[in-house]
């Protein structure tokens, strides 16, 4: 089990444990260390202290473990990462997307496209995480592949 994460992991069966195992170990590899938020629900924030960024969460929401990434840096994804984008761009009914005019991004939008099939096309700034829908051992290494290319853009930026 991942170092500072008992209170998260003592609520996971031994499936969702050996999943969110396989993601915290990685991310902590990287550089990157869970603090728990200041909140009364469990959630547990992983940032890097180079980079001064936050790259996922892991919560527990009524009862169920969810994994919220950032993976703006890569453009293309399957269809769990896609769909993890079309539910929050529909959360609040629309109401979050296009660009927040914050001043973090420089050269280029950084953040998530969702495209619909009658062509209305939707923002949404890479500041905000993507709850991903549940996930298996199968989605596993994309997963991790995605979150190595996220820190790699991180660090290209320093």
């Amino acid at each position: 089990m991942s170092i500072g994460l008992d209170e998260f992991f003592v609520l996971l069966d031994d499936e969702d444990k050996l999943l969110y195992a396989q993601i915290a170990d990685y991310v902590i590899h990287l550089g990157y260390k869970p603090r728990k938020a200041k909140t009364q629900a469990i959630n547990y924030v992983f940032t890097n202290n180079k980079t001064k960024r936050h790259l996922l969460k892991f919560s527990i929401e009524e009862g169920i473990p969810h994994l919220k990434m950032k993976f703006y840096a890569t453009k293309k994804y399957s269809l769990i990462f896609h769909e993890g984008v079309r539910a929050v761009v529909e959360e609040f009914n629309y109401k979050y997307t296009g660009c927040y005019k914050c001043g973090k991004c420089k050269d280029t939008l950084d953040g998530y496209e969702y495209t619909y099939p009658d062509g209305r096309r939707f923002f949404r700034c890479g500041s905000e995480l993507i709850s991903l829908p549940r996930f298996s051992q199968s989605d596993i290494p994309e997963i991790l592949e995605l979150i190595e290319k996220q820190h790699t853009y991180y660090v290209s930026k320093l």
